[in-house]
């Protein structure tokens, strides 16, 4: 390798003698007298430029006052005026303040009625789909007069399906449906045809079912339901109400009619749409009408959704139906469904008839008693108490009883009983005796903890009534609790004298003695082991010596004691030396005048 060449004197740099470039001395020559320091770019201010900036300068001269609330407020108030109609609206909203107050006085409130109509008159079906200004028509129509809501129903003629299909628009028709009875029949008629989508629809299906469920008649409900049963039950006359009449007339209809149905229950229990009232009953026919596999498809896809039916009439019937018609394992799919639901159904009007049902078909007591009768009896300081929670607990004791099972629910199951024959492998006494059985202990248990107190309560007594009599367990302890109440002095308020109280008492005298009568043919008997209430009442009477002033005060449940085989003799041999006193206070007693009678 040869020596290293030495670097020329125009290089770039010079070596230091640490073997560093340097670049201490500045350029020299031509370069230094061109070189400059650097400046920023500069742009050309154009006319927009200077009316943007113009613009800024003048918004910071009227920056809003006030706070954040004032500030929104003028804003929209500014929206308002710059759209059309704004000026109406303000002035309509202005008006609504003090038209909506609840002391405003009549006249008062007529004067701005007026007005109001006089501002809105011919522009109601412009601004009703607005949310402010459907509070402002919505006011109206509750406040106007039967002319001003006549008005306003005529403006909104023709709009029913754009109204019900409207978040706001669906509460004018709700208060038209409400306050101008007038208006209902056109505001049906137009939903009629369009019940099938409307009925999917969130807003409004709210309005269908009121209409269905409040305010049509037979034959306008048979009009909003009838789409759904085929095209030609939907062009009949308006004497058809039921798809039944049709049928009787055509029964070739039948296979029309249930594909009908199919088709439009399909996209309904897909969704889940089930719980308007006009749904129920076209799950009802559907169920009713088909047999076999679509028969077995619809209850299938019932499982989880029958529960949400039960609230209505024809519902609660469709999930009875289900119940009866079903296999084993729908039936344990729609017990377990109900089990959430034990408190609210057995409290509604209708849904406890769906629970008798189970009670009634279901062959698998032991589930029964573990979920609906359980969950029940835990219950039963809430039910008992109630017209319709106390049915469910004493149908478990009483069974059919017509004094708990109301007509409507007694003939479902009367008319099913052909059904649950082929259907139910288990006898219906075996059942019946399973179930008093499994509610008969925690029925005892409240008697003992409430008796004292619930005999001189209508609904209540009759729980301790029917416990006492048909409960097939040991109820010696609370039957103490009701004799303890038989010794006191007689006076008014006395158990033996309470309207309500004797009848508990002279239930259980006359248990097993009273002749059955034909409408309680399907009750549960008395139950065999019960204490000896007659002999019982008669011993705490005559020790306490209140047997003499109960029959004098005309208390039945001495009566009762006279008709009694157990008791009679020995009440006859107590009350005869006394027939005299009797006599004398016969005259103004029916029930006085009967012992007496008796005594003869």
């Amino acid at each position: 390798m040869g020596p290293v060449r030495a670097k020329s004197s125009d290089s770039k740099g010079k070596k230091s003698s640490s073997g560093k470039k340097s670049f201490d001395k500045k350029p020299s020559g031509k370069a230094a007298k061109t070189s400059k320091p650097y400046a920023k770019p500069t742009t050309k201010v154009t006319a927009e430029a200077k009316k943007a900036e113009a613009k800024k300068t003048e918004a910071k001269k009227t920056e809003p006052v006030g706070s954040r609330a004032q500030q929104q407020k003028k804003q929209r108030s500014d929206r308002q005026q710059q759209s059309s109609g704004g000026d109406l609206k303000i002035e309509a909203r202005k008006l609504w303040e003090q038209l909506r107050r609840g002391d405003l006085d009549a006249d008062v409130r007529r004067t701005h009625m007026a007005a109001m109509m006089e501002l809105i008159g011919g522009r109601i079906k412009e601004i009703t789909l607005k949310h402010d200004m459907s509070r402002v028509v919505q006011t109206c129509i509750k406040h106007g007069s039967t002319e001003q809501r006549a008005v306003i129903s005529g403006e909104l003629a023709g709009a029913e399906i754009e109204l019900a299909k409207s978040m706001y628009g669906r509460h004018i028709l709700l208060r038209l449906l409400k306050h101008c009875p007038a208006a209902r029949a056109r505001i049906i008629a137009a939903l009629s045809g369009h019940v099938r989508r409307l009925v999917r629809h969130k807003d409004a299906a709210a309005v269908v079912d009121e209409c269905y469920s409040v305010y049509a008649n037979a034959a306008q409900r048979w009009a909003l339901a009838a789409e759904f049963y085929g095209g030609e039950c939907a062009v009949m006359g308006a004497h058809v109400t039921s798809v039944d009449a049709i049928l009787a007339q055509s029964p070739q209809r039948l296979a029309g009619v249930v594909a009908a149905l199919k088709a439009s229950a399909a996209p309904l229990l897909e969704k889940g749409t089930v719980q308007h009232a006009v749904v129920h009953r076209v799950l009802l026919d559907l169920v009713r009408l088909s047999d076999g596999a679509d028969q077995r498809a619809a209850i299938e896809a019932l499982h989880t959704l029958a529960v949400e039916m039960v609230h209505t009439r024809d519902g609660a019937h469709c999930a009875m139906l289900c119940l009866l018609h079903g296999s084993p394992k729908d039936r344990k799919a729609l017990v377990r469904s109900f089990r959430p639901f034990v408190r609210k159904m057995a409290l509604d009007e209708h849904a406890h008839a769906v629970l008798i049902g189970a009670l009634d078909c279901v062959d698998d007591t032991v589930l029964v008693a573990k979920t609906l009768l359980a969950d029940a009896a835990a219950l039963a300081d809430d039910l008992l108490p109630d017209t319709h929670g106390r049915r469910v607990l004493l149908y478990a004791l009483a069974g059919r009883s017509p004094h708990y099972v109301g007509a409507d629910a007694l003939a479902v199951l009367r008319a099913g009983d052909s059904v649950r024959a082929a259907t139910s492998k288990k006898d219906p006494a075996t059942r019946r005796r399973e179930l008093a059985a499994a509610a008969g202990p925690p029925l005892v248990a409240w008697a003992e903890r409430h008796a004292a107190a619930a005999v001189f309560e209508p609904l209540p007594s009759q729980a301790v009534a029917e416990t006492l009599v048909r409960a097939p367990c040991d109820k010696r302890r609370a039957w103490d609790a009701v004799l303890a109440l038989v010794s006191h002095d007689i006076a008014p308020g006395h158990v033996l004298l309470h309207p309500v109280a004797n009848r508990v008492v002279a239930t259980c005298i006359l248990a097993g003695h009273a002749p059955v009568r034909a409408a309680a043919a399907d009750a549960a008997p008395p139950y065999e082991g019960n204490p000896p209430f007659a002999t019982d009442v008669l011993a705490a009477l005559a020790e306490s010596g209140q047997l003499l002033p109960a029959a004098a005060a005309g208390a039945f449940p001495v009566r009762a004691l006279l008709e009694v085989p157990a008791t009679a003799g020995r009440a006859r041999e107590l009350l005869a030396p006394h027939l005299a006193v009797l006599e004398a206070k016969a005259a103004g007693n029916a029930t006085v005048a009967a012992i007496v009678a008796l005594l003869k």
